[in-house]
């Protein structure tokens, strides 16, 4: 009877495991680094995009929307002043920062562009 359930909890622990395939970064193809060893990409401005609304109208699922149109205002700020997200440009050292009190909810987001150039 013993053997019966050591070879069971054998078994048990046997199925549980998964073999995995490593491919590396997630499968992605096309990698682009950032080598600090040389400068292998150019900044191309900081930019910052703002979004408020009424308190009352603004809950836990709403903070997000705020967060995508404060991101939505920074993209077109940056494409006012001729910069678009390309080719092998990217948002780099984004922050987000929440400001609340009695009346209104304001969500500020602040990153820089840059760009790869190797």
């Amino acid at each position: 009877m013993k053997k019966v359930i050591y070879v069971t909890i054998a078994i048990g622990f046997l199925a549980s495991c998964k073999p995995t395939f490593y491919v590396g970064s997630y499968g992605q193809v096309n990698q682009t680094q950032v080598v600090l060893s040389n400068s292998n990409f150019k900044v191309l401005g900081s930019f910052t995009g703002v979004a408020t609304d009424k308190k009352r109208v603004v809950g836990v699922k709403h903070r997000e929307g705020l967060v995508a149109q404060a991101k939505a205002n920074l993209l077109a700020n940056a494409k006012s002043a001729g910069v678009e997200l390309t080719g092998s440009r990217a948002l780099v050292n984004a922050t987000v920062d929440v400001i609340q009190n009695e009346n209104r909810v304001t969500v500020t987001v602040s990153a820089e562009i840059i760009e790869f150039t190797k």
